[in-house]
């Protein structure tokens, strides 16, 4: 496939970092980008008009979509929100920053979890640091945002939200408010908006939901409802960004912390690990469209810090957080040399604070077209409907797909690429070979 997006990707130039002084004495604007993340929650990638959906309503994010860098080929780690979205705070895999799953398992306090990850450096704190101002708003399972390093919010999160779950389902205001602030103060910000959208409860507006009078089951026409009132906040936010002169210098990134289909999330397949990865920037980023280079939420940190003159945090000298994983998605040559994804799937709850493949169902890779689906043995509390029994071979834990020619992975591959298998199953163990190596990759390989 010809790279024609990499005739027109960025008009990246070095940004200073600390505000510019005129000569006069006085302050004048910063010349940073202010930066807005978009992070929908339990959407399908397919779900866009923007994606080929010619039934859900999207026009916004397809104008985001449209005026932005789109990579189509998008994931996030896990089909989770809570580790997504560690992800996005610290760049690192789950099984590095320890996050693997929603809530810690019976009679475990999260706290065995929280403090062990607020040592690894956080987005927000990092931009914090270099004279943004940094407002949290929607989901967040970390209880208290300025741990992050957020300087504003709507108050702690308890579980996974608390009140800032009313971002986007019921106002928009705290954004507002904390736009026309900075703005007024000269310094540059950053927006996390994560909101509870097109999330479970589907309970959409009635104007939304007669929308979609003809599609059926009603489970999906009010899902779709959903998506349309996320797409209606994106537009919301966007006008306001526009009204304030904002909007060319403000690098706009949408994504979605997991996918979503009928056995619901979770799920090592495309429905529940891709995402369409848009990066809107009008000063500085021609719009295109990427279907071939792989991108990836842990990709996300490294990119706004580049872009924010932010240096990267300096590398820890303890494995397994040694160096960020992530690449810089404004780097053409970091794009074209990358072929490789790695995820990985956990149980809902955590077992272990110490130890990530305790909870782990299964390791993925994708390379180039090629994607393996490695298995664990009876992975720990796994549901029928969650842990892929769709596909699953009974004769064997691995799974190999190709994605060009089989983009809905209907047949395993495994057996008749034994080759192929190995080497990926070989570049899954590079990457990461649990403590306790999975019983998928200790398996013989199908006859």
């Amino acid at each position: 496939m010809h790279r024609r997006f990499l005739l027109l990707i960025v008009l990246l130039t070095t940004l200073p970092v600390g505000r510019v002084t005129a000569q006069t004495g006085g302050t004048a604007p910063d010349p940073r980008p202010n930066v807005v993340l978009i992070i929908s929650d339990d959407h399908a990638w397919t779900d866009y008009g923007c994606m080929g959906n010619d039934a859900v309503r999207t026009p916004h994010i397809d104008r985001l979509a449209r005026e932005g860098l789109t990579f189509t080929r998008g994931y996030v780690t896990t089909a989770l929100c809570s580790p997504s979205l560690a992800t996005l705070l610290t760049g690192l895999h789950p099984h590095q920053h320890g996050i693997t799953g929603n809530d810690p398992d019976v009679a475990q306090p999260r706290e065995a979890w929280l403090q062990p990850f607020f040592q690894h450096p956080q987005l927000p704190r990092l931009l914090a640091d270099a004279g943004y101002r940094t407002l949290h708003t929607g989901k967040y399972w970390m209880r208290q945002p300025a741990a992050a390093g957020f300087t504003d919010g709507m108050g702690d999160t308890d579980r996974h939200g608390g009140q800032a779950l009313a971002i986007g389902r019921q106002t928009m205001q705290p954004v507002y408010d904390f736009v026309d602030g900075a703005q007024q103060a000269n310094q540059p910000f950053f927006v996390w908006y994560a909101p509870l959208l097109p999330h479970q409860p589907h309970d959409p507006p009635p104007r939304l939901l007669q929308n979609y009078a003809a599609v059926q089951p009603l489970a999906k026409a009010g899902y779709y409802a959903m998506i349309e009132w996320l797409d209606e906040t994106v537009g919301e936010l966007m006008n306001h960004l526009q009204q304030r002169g904002l909007d060319d210098n403000t690098l706009v990134i949408y994504l979605s912390d997991n996918g979503w289909n009928e056995f619901g999330k979770a799920s090592p397949y495309e429905n529940g690990v891709r995402t369409p990865i848009i990066l809107r920037w009008p000063a500085r980023i021609s719009a295109a469209r990427d279907d071939e280079h792989l991108a990836q939420n842990i990709d996300i940190l490294p990119t706004i810090l580049a872009a924010c003159g932010v240096p990267l945090p300096e590398a820890r000298p303890d494995p397994p957080a040694a160096s960020l994983p992530g690449i810089n998605l404004l780097d053409p040559q970091a794009l074209a040399a990358r072929d490789t994804l790695y995820l990985a799937q956990y149980a809902h709850n955590m077992v272990s604070p110490t130890d990530p493949a305790a909870s782990l169902w299964s390791r993925s890779v994708i390379h180039g077209q090629w994607k393996l689906v490695a298995w664990v043995e009876n992975p720990p509390q796994a549901k029928p409907s969650q842990n892929g029994e769709r596909h699953r071979n009974p004769h064997t834990n691995l799974e190999l797909f190709n994605l060009e020619t089989d983009p809905d992975e209907t047949t395993n591959l495994a057996t008749t690429h034994l080759e192929r298998v190995t080497d990926l199953l070989n570049r899954l163990d590079r990457h990461w070979r649990p403590k306790a190596r999975s019983a998928e990759s200790k398996r013989p390989l199908p006859e």
